[in-house]
Formats: structure tokens, sequence, C-alpha cells
């Protein structure tokens, strides 16, 4: 896919599927929790594109992977 930044002439290649941390307690009550924290955190999962010409990185939801018979698994987020 092209670059969706105006003037470049790139294009946009997948750089893998890429987990982000979300949820749980920051500041002082996070301190206070210690590792309990991570408890109360989950992960969220974003497909990276990645310009080589600009450096620009774009998130997409991820794509459904195949497994072996071909059927597609979904992917939770």
């Amino acid at each position: 896919m092209k670059c969706s930044t105006p003037d470049c002439p790139g294009e946009m290649e997948p750089a893998g599927n890429m987990n982000f941390r979300v949820g749980g307690y920051t500041g002082i009550g996070g301190m206070f929790l210690g590792g309990w924290n991570d408890l109360a955190e989950t992960t969220q999962t974003f497909t990276l594109y990645k310009c080589n010409t600009c450096g620009k990185v774009e998130l997409y939801e991820p794509q459904p992977v195949q497994d072996n018979n071909g059927e597609k698994k979904h992917h939770f987020l």
C-alpha cells in the first residue's frame, strides 16, 4: 500500500503484529500495588506497517491468521 504522507513516494510494508500493554494502574496507585498491578493489564494486538522512505508508522487491526487447512483463525482483540 502506498504511504499516506503527501510528498512521499514510498510503499508501506508490514512489520508484523505488535502487542501493546493497556490497562493497569499508574502513579501512586500502581506503586503501592507493585507486581499486582500487572493483573489489571491486558494486551492489544495491532499490525504495524512502516514506510522505509519517510519512516512513517501506521497501526491497523490484525488480519486473521490462516491455519494449515486454509481456514481463517480469528484473532481476538
